[in-house]
């Protein structure tokens, strides 16, 4: 669950006046149950950048992988036997439906196809580390997608034009924020595109290669927890002192620029 600690933080920022954008690997489904359980409702920024959506699910932004890749990855997976979860346009199904608890049984392929049905992430999981890391490299040799990992037993992929730094990028824009005003936090390597991209972020206990990537800036922001299963566990309630005093400036240069 999403700690109360992590809550207050999201609740405090609202009432300050901040927007806070949840950026996860999950669907809407997952994830809007897990903010609802916690008593938030963020803006959502889904499926590792396929997606955004308001806090009431309204769909603004949505990239999905090209039909023909699609295809060829989820035969490839099936030939292998190897368990995976497809993200799509009308819901979320899965091989393993005990493990992925909210998405629907795997519909054959040529009936996946067969409704042009539009898939925005494919996200494989499997016990067999070695496995996994070898359809990794495989995958990575295709320029076609993106393929990035949130824990060492899963992979996930999306468009090659969907990743979180890109749609976070898309969103700041949308609502015509520049970038010294959006704050990042993350402990996943599919968090590496949004520091890339953004210059004030922090980063938790995350892999060495996370941590040279990112472009933090000493500004003391939040300890980030150990990610566990994706959910992110923040601690300190300063982020939002800090959040405010970044608006607060960029409202006055602003006002002052169009007298």
């Amino acid at each position: 669950m999403l700690s109360e600690k992590t809550a207050e933080c999201i609740r405090n920022a609202q009432q300050a006046g901040i927007l806070w954008v949840a950026a996860t690997g999950r669907s809407l489904k997952t994830a809007s149950e897990l903010m609802r359980t916690a008593g938030v409702s963020p803006e959502y920024l889904l499926l590792n950048g396929a997606e955004f959506r308001k806090s009431d699910g309204t769909l603004i932004f949505q990239k999905s992988i090209e039909e023909s890749c699609a295809q060829e990855i989820i035969q490839m997976l099936m030939e292998k036997k190897l368990d995976f979860e497809i993200n799509t346009s009308v819901g979320d199904f899965s091989t393993d439906c005990e493990f992925c608890d909210t998405a629907r049984p795997m519909p054959a392929v040529e009936k996946i196809f067969g409704a042009q049905i539009k898939i925005q992430k494919i996200f494989i999981f499997s016990e067999e580390q070695n496995k996994l890391k070898n359809i990794k490299e495989f995958l990575k040799k295709r320029q076609d997608i993106t393929v990035t990992s949130s824990a060492t037993w899963n992979i996930e992929i999306t468009d090659r034009q969907a990743n979180k730094g890109a749609m976070l990028e898309q969103i700041a824009e949308y609502y015509g924020w520049s970038k010294e005003e959006v704050l990042v936090f993350g402990d996943g390597n599919n968090d590496i595109s949004m520091f890339e991209k953004f210059p004030h972020s922090s980063h938790g206990k995350c892999s060495r290669k996370l941590e040279k990537k990112s472009q933090r800036k000493s500004l003391n922001l939040i300890k980030m927890m150990q990610l566990h299963k994706r959910y992110a566990d923040c601690c300190n309630i300063q982020v939002c002192k800090r959040l405010v005093d970044i608006r607060r400036k960029n409202d006055k240069k602003r006002t002052e620029s169009s007298e």
